[in-house]
Parts: structure tokens; sequence; C-alpha cells
């Protein structure tokens, strides 16, 4: 039997201007190791499956000039136009579901002896309303699909009756049959490594997933995580993890993993036992993982930072206490603050996952999430993440609510969701509510559902552009949501639009950073602040990194008395009118900023890319001598105003000396060039 799997498309960051290297590494990064690890048991059974990779399809598509190259739908219907296969798997999830249903029906229309099959958490939770609403689906296959898959494949090859296989549900006489689950898989250590092989991309991944475990004890009421795996907890045992570590390493040259399971701190014992592996293996393998805040403390961050681990992924979900308690979570969330602080300190980057939308949320609770996710800045290797709930397929919140969901009909809003809409999709996804729920929103009778669309996207945007100033308002201001409305009610005033209506593109681009330092200069330091010194710093910094970006093409001499040294490339110079350091010290300690005095001091900000690589304050005597650096003097003459601005001598150095030392200083620093 021919068989094809489909990875889904998921790779939403994806245009035609991104490069080809570029792409293969989001999509190598994006490796559907699920299907992968499907295909590498169907080989232990002696078949040689093709897999499809909607991502490369799609880039694909984005960058084919031809007119009349169709909709992406079409045009990924018509890859499949000359295979000749029997089964067509698809892998599916929520925010490109859609598109999966809309390609598998290219697929059967081209092809209409093909099977065409659902698999994955999102087709597993909707399989009888996805068969009941479009006909061209023959079969799902539910849940974890090891077993399941080749017995099917294997039944359907000899033609026996699918009756009796557990975990899938089928068309039989015109009626759909829905077969009891599958059983779990108990033994992970049991599974094939996956067919990386037949994955192209994996070649330029700078971090290939590797699945660690299957399953989550907890259960809230937002996540589907619990329903597909059914709350069982399992991890592979920390050789076999090393293995495959290894093996990737030796196939591949990548030494860098994403360690794929939800839940992977829960027990504890494993976590030490997988780390304790690791350090005794001696191998250098940096990793990450995902981790509950109630499930780690700092002892267990600084074995798994000496064990290799770069990156932890928190859901934090809400920063109100009271919510935790509404939605299950139930975490302590000054227990979590401090575990986000402990991986700053171990070098570890932490996404602080956080939602609003709630239906039972206030306008406390937005405040006191938006608290939690301003105060994650002050932390360097914090991201902190703000997303608008979307409730998934047959989970308790879903449930809930299925007959007052709301679907807004910005589609600009729903490729934020994941996903671009087409109007087809978009059509799709209004005919189906209980199929397509994460396209929905369930009601907020406390909160305008606007506002936190435009609350989202000025956190997210705010944390990217201008991530100190932000800081410093909710620490002047006691509170970032009043900063916004403040802004909101400004850019109102001063007739600051949305680009063509899109809010989320306004937002995205630096017009909004130019026009929020306007805000914070002209209507926030005279009207609101306490601080005025602090913010009015914080904006000048921020403004010399929107004023352009600078790239070196130059070719430093070594310091000779003829050079002529001058700053740069690179370098801006600017005055600001407080004690920079002082107010990042603050910044990072939590301290007032209120009591920060006149004190205006020169900063050395190099630029990279477009944000700034380092900020380093000035001593007066580097300010001074960095002054002198105008390219029109030589070393010499340098020295010799150097030395009549500055009449008193170290005690032990010439004055000629320091200034020589200052200028070769300032050149390693890279301030300066010659």
């Amino acid at each position: 039997m021919k068989v094809c799997l489909v990875g889904a498309a998921t790779a939403n960051q994806l245009d035609h201007r991104v490069s080809d290297t570029d792409a293969a590494r989001i999509m190598g990064d994006l490796a559907p190791v699920g299907i992968l690890s499907l295909a590498a048991v169907l080989e232990a059974r002696g078949l040689r499956p093709e897999i499809v990779d909607l991502n490369r399809v799609r880039y694909r598509w984005l960058c084919d000039s031809n007119p009349d190259k169709g909709d992406f739908c079409g045009f990924a219907g018509a890859q499949f136009a000359d295979g000749d296969f029997d089964f067509c798997g698809f892998s599916t999830v929520c925010s490109s579901y859609p598109l999966t249903i809309r390609i598998a029906a290219e697929v059967k229309r081209a092809h209409p002896e093909t099977l065409v099959v659902l698999g994955g958490p999102q087709a597993s939770v909707v399989d009888v309303s996805t068969m009941r609403a479009f006909p061209w689906i023959d079969l799902v296959v539910r849940g974890e699909a090891e077993q399941t898959l080749p017995d099917l494949i294997d039944a359907l090859a000899t033609r026996r009756s699918l009756a009796s296989l557990p975990g899938i549900t089928f068309r039989q006489h015109g009626e759909i049959v829905r077969n009891p689950d599958a059983p779990l898989v108990s033994d992970l250590d049991a599974l094939p490594f996956p067919a990386f092989h037949l994955f192209p991309d994996i070649r330029f991944c700078r971090h290939v997933p590797l699945e660690l475990g299957r399953g989550c004890p907890f259960a809230c009421t937002f996540c589907s995580t619990n329903d597909f795996f059914r709350r069982r907890f399992r991890l592979k045992g920390p050789a076999r993890m090393i293995a495959e570590m290894r093996q990737v390493r030796q196939t591949y040259g990548i030494s860098s993993f994403e360690l794929v399971h939800d839940m992977f701190t829960v027990d504890r014992k494993r976590v030490e036992a997988f780390c304790e592996a690791l350090l005794e293996s001696q191998e250098e393998f940096t990793w990450g993982c995902s981790a509950r805040t109630d499930c780690i403390d700092e002892e267990l961050i600084a074995l798994m930072a000496r064990a290799g681990c770069r990156g932890i992924f928190f859901g934090i979900e809400s920063g109100s206490a009271r919510m935790q308690k509404v939605i299950d979570k139930g975490l302590d969330l000054n227990d979590s603050a401090a575990r986000i602080h402990s991986c700053d300190t171990y070098n570890i980057k932490t996404a602080v996952s956080l939602m609003t939308g709630f239906p039972d949320e206030t306008m406390n609770d937005l405040r006191a999430t938006a608290a939690f996710f301003v105060d994650s800045l002050r932390y360097d290797h914090a991201d902190p993440q703000l997303s608008i709930l979307a409730p998934l397929s047959d989970t308790p919140i879903q449930r809930q609510h299925k007959d007052s969901v709301v679907l807004n009909d910005d589609l600009t809003d729903m490729s934020y969701r994941g996903w671009e809409q087409e109007p087809r999709d978009h059509a799709m996804i209004h005919g189906h509510p209980e199929i397509f729920s994460s396209f929905y929103s369930v009601p907020t009778p406390h909160l305008e559902h606007g506002f936190l669309k435009e609350f989202r996207d000025f956190l997210l945007s705010g944390a990217r552009a201008f991530r100190r100033l932000l800081l410093g308002l909710h620490q002047d201001s006691g509170d970032v949501v009043d900063v916004f409305q403040q802004w909101q009610r400004w850019r109102t005033e001063n007739g600051i639009s949305f680009l063509g209506g899109d809010r989320s593109v306004y937002y995205a681009r630096g017009s909004f950073a130019a026009d929020f330092l306007r805000f914070v200069r002209l209507q926030y330091i005279p009207a609101a602040s306490s601080a005025p010194l602090a913010i009015a710093a914080l904006v000048d910094y921020e403004a010399a990194l929107l004023d352009g970006d600078r790239k070196s093409a130059i070719h430093d001499e070594s310091l000779t008395p003829d050079g002529r040294p001058h700053v740069h490339p690179e370098v801006d110079v600017i005055e600001v009118p407080a004690d920079y350091q002082e107010i990042v010290r603050r910044l990072r300690q939590g301290r007032p900023l209120d009591d920060i005095r006149d004190h205006p001091v020169k900063l050395a900000i190099r630029k990279n890319g477009t944000r700034a690589a380092e900020a380093r304050q000035l001593t007066p005597l580097s300010a001074r001598l960095l002054a002198l650096c105008d390219g029109a003097l030589t070393v010499e003459e340098i020295v010799r105003a150097f030395r009549q601005q500055n009449e008193t001598e170290v005690p032990g150095v010439s004055m000629d000396k320091l200034c020589l030392a200052g200028i070769e200083m300032l050149r390693q620093q890279r301030l300066i060039a010659l």
C-alpha cells in the first residue's frame, strides 16, 4: 500500500520576503515530529511512506510569481495530482484546520479512490462533526496512533473489517462509526527513532524537536492536552533520550534540542536523573523544555542549567490570583515570579505565556495579568507573551460556552489566531463553530473585546520596541493599563488612526513606536509622571534606537600618531538628563524612580540590527575624550587638546599616556575607529 503522510501547516511566519535559508531554518525548527514518528513505525513494518510538509508547500506557493497560481489550497492540492497514493493521512492542528480540510478535498477530487484520513489533536476531538460536515473525509485516527495506524493500514491492505479496530472513526454503509479509544502507548522507549531522513529541512534546523514524553496530570479548563493524552503522564528514559540526541548530532551535526512535552518537570526525580545522566555523559547538548512553575525550584533550575538547559516555556496564563482558581490552573504567582527570576539568574531564557479574554475576567484581573507581563520585562532572559483565549474544541470552557461563542469578521484578527484566512476558510469557519471553535471568542461581559485586542498588540509591540520604557512607565504609574488608556485617548485626539483600519499592522510598524514616544514626551511626562527625569532618560534612549540603523563598513587601523579617530559608525552618543545606569538598576530591582536626580550623562549606544546591542554610560573623562574623536584631529592633536582640557594629572601617570590609553580603550570597546 502506498502511503503519504502530510504534516500540518504551522509556519505562519513565512512570507515571500524570507530567504530560502531562513525559510528552511523556520521549517526545520517546526519539523513534524509526530508525523515522523509514525513514519518510523510504518518503516519498521516494511512500508515506505512519503512525507509532505505543508509548510514547504506553502513556501513554494508564496515564492511562485505566476499570477495564475491560484490560492494556497488549490496550489497544495495540485502537488498531490501526480501522486498515486492509496492512503493520504493528514496531521491536524486547530490553527490550520480549515486549510487541511480544503486541501484534503482537493486530494479527494483528484484521486477519488485514495483514502483520505485525518489524525492529530484537532481531528481527534471533532471527528464525528468533521466527517458529517465534510463527506470527502473517509476516516479519522484518534489519539496516539503508533499502534492504530499500522494496524489500520494492514487491515485495509488485507480488506479486513474495521469494526474491531480501536481508535478510529469511519464510514460504514452511510453511517459514521466511532470505535472505542485505542490504548495509550505505555512504553515510549519502545518507539523507533523519528524518520528525520524523510524530512530534508532537518539539516537546516537550529533546535531539533524530540519527543520527551506525553500526558499532563492537570486539568486546566482551557487546555486540550489532557484530553488527547487522557491525562496519562509518561516520559522517555534518560538513556533513550541521550541516545536520540547523540544520533541527531552524529547524523546531522546538530546539538541543540527542543524537548517536546507539556509538563517535563512534574516528576522531579526523573528530571534529576535525566540531567545527571547528561552531565555524566560529558556531552555538550543544549535543550529547552516546558514546565509548570510550581513543579520546579531554584535547585532544580540550577541543575538543569548545568546540564545544558537554555530555555523553558512557562504557561502562567493569568496574573490574577482569582483567575488562577477560576481556570483551575492554581499557581502561586509570587512563586511563579521567583522561578522566572531564578531562570534569569542562570541565563535560561523563559517564555512567559499569559492569556486574556476569559469569560469571568474583570478589569482588575486584566490589570493583574498586564502587571505580571510587564514585571517580567525586568529580567533580560524573559520573553512575556500575551494571547486572547481561543476556546479549543471539547475543553471545559468551550463546552460551557459553545452556544454563545462570537466570531469576529475581522480577518486580520483571525490571522493573529494562527493563520491568514481566505474568504472560503472564513465561510467554512462561520458555518461550523463546533468544528473550528478556536477561531471564535467566548463572551467577556466585563471587558470589551476590541479593547483587549488593541491592548494585546500594544503590550507585545511595546515589549519589542521599547522594553525598558514600558517597564519604567508601569513602575512609574503603577498600572500599565492606565498608561494604555491615556495613550488611546491621546492617539484619538491627535488623529492617529490605524493604517487601512488594520490595528495589528499599525502596532507592528515603527510608526507606532515613534508616535508613542511623542505621547510620552508631550502628554505623559508633563501630565502624569511622578518620575519625569527617569522617564525622559528612557525616552531619549529609545528615540536614539529609532534614529536609523548604522552598519559598519570600515577597516580599523592600529593606533598611530597621525591616525584620525572617529566615532564608530555603529555608535550614537547621546546625552540623557539622569544617571541611566541607576535607572536601569532600579528597574531590575523594582525600586522607585521618583527620587532620581537631575544628573546629565552621556551614553554611547552601539546598534545591532534594529535594536541596541549595548548602551555604555561614559565617565566624564571618556565623554570628553570621545568628543575629541571627531575624525578631524589626529591622535597627536587629540593628546595635545586633552592635555589642555585636563590640567590635573593622575598620580604616577602622565596626561599623554592617560589620553593614549583612553583612546585605545575606546577603540577596543568599538566606540571609535581609526
